[in-house]
């Protein structure tokens, strides 16, 4: 009975996850778990030449099928990267959709079992139910989970160890390629939370409990955006003798690490001063002595293996993507289009009801009267600030 039960227990997951994957995501998932270990590669030189066999291999799809032979380990593994994203997903949506995204994106996910208890934390403080992956359509969880492999696959290929000549880099749309840049943003976040708690941060007012809320005269948080660099002006301290323009995105270089390195960092108990204050020590290492991968924008990586262009469509774009068609040059209201997760849904069902004065997507001359007003509000708390003191 009881082998019956396991053998009809793997046969469904292995259904469940064949339904999630397609065989280009299988292909990504494969570099990813099967990468080359540099531990067990021998020398510099022969890591290298395994990680240019491998992703050759990769460009060709000619890496293992999860799904055809009775390799159940590697499908475990393939389900446990599957699990690790869906949180990362879950987590990202939960701030994505939030009413007040700039205090949802200081809070972190819990990744230590049981994480299924789901709510965004701050400190230890339980803040936010986590959003369930359960109420997306499988088109959108597809976009979500698609951009989280590719963005760890540049992560692993880091090193620029493969570049690919024929058949070349692999061609996808242009939503996808904008898919792995909120990615990359949104993993950008989750290292500025973490040295914002680290380094004294508090939680806005809105959201903290009453124990916590003080009389203080401080600057009114930004009403839209969450700018994880405010939280990383220190580690700019920390010269990496690379040139002068190296590290002006410290977070940006941080989250190339990848996102075993995340989940990694992500384990420490944030409700403990100690683990905070050997986690800021640890991050600050990491950006000190860390290899030169990290100091190359997501961009970088991704021309090596991937090529697109903005006209370029699939016919899996979303809906919310087709109707935004945000722009870089666009600065800020690009930012705020990926802290909203803008590439991934097909409706707005999971936005707060939006309102004149706080839209969910505004427009460039919104964010220009809103601007102006936050600086005459933190204007005016500087002066009070002057006066008491």
């Amino acid at each position: 009975m009881l082998q019956q039960y396991v053998a009809h227990r793997k046969s469904i997951l292995r259904q469940v996850l064949a339904a999630e994957f397609d065989p280009e995501m299988r292909q990504d998932a494969m570099a990813i778990l099967l990468f080359p270990s540099r531990r067990s590669s021998g020398d510099k030189h022969q890591h290298k030449q395994l990680c240019r066999a491998h992703m050759l291999a990769w460009s060709k799809s000619q890496l293992l099928d999860p799904f055809k032979g009775n390799d159940d380990d590697l499908v475990g593994q393939l389900n446990e990267l599957h699990d690790r994203i869906l949180l990362f997903v879950e987590d990202y949506i939960t701030k994505a959709t939030a009413s007040f995204p700039p205090q949802e994106y200081l809070c972190l996910p819990k990744v230590q079992p049981p994480s299924m208890e789901g709510h965004l934390r701050f400190k230890g403080l339980k803040v936010a139910p986590r959003f369930s992956s359960a109420s997306l359509t499988s088109s959108e969880r597809k976009r979500f989970v698609k951009a989280f492999l590719v963005f760890d696959l540049l992560c692993k290929n880091n090193t620029f160890a493969y570049v690919p000549s024929k058949p070349g880099p692999r061609k996808i749309s242009n939503a996808e390629y904008e898919a792995v840049g909120c990615v990359h943003s949104y993993v950008c976040s989750l290292y500025g939370a973490m040295l914002a708690q680290c380094n004294h941060a508090d939680l806005p007012t809105a959201l903290a409990p009453p124990s916590w809320r003080t009389q203080l005269f401080s600057p009114v948080p930004d009403a839209l955006f969450f700018d994880a660099n405010v939280y990383a002006p220190n580690l700019r301290l920390l010269s990496r003798d690379r040139g002068d323009d190296i590290g002006d995105d410290i977070l940006a270089g941080l989250s190339m690490l990848g996102l075993d390195r995340l989940t990694n960092f992500l384990r420490y108990n944030m409700a403990e001063p100690n683990e905070r204050e050997v986690l800021d020590k640890k991050l600050k290492d990491v950006w000190k002595f860390g290899s030169p991968s990290i100091s190359h924008p997501w961009e970088s990586y991704f021309a090596v293996l991937l090529v697109t262009k903005r006209k370029y469509k699939n016919g899996c774009e979303s809906s919310l993507y087709k109707r935004l068609s945000l722009k870089s040059e666009e600065k800020l209201r690009y930012k705020l289009g990926q802290e909203r997760a803008w590439v991934f849904f097909d409706d707005n069902r999971f936005y707060p009801q939006e309102s004149a004065e706080q839209p969910t997507f505004p427009s460039e001359t919104f964010l220009a009267e809103q601007s102006a007003k936050k600086t005459f509000i933190n204007d005016w708390f500087d002066s009070l600030r002057d006066r008491k003191d």
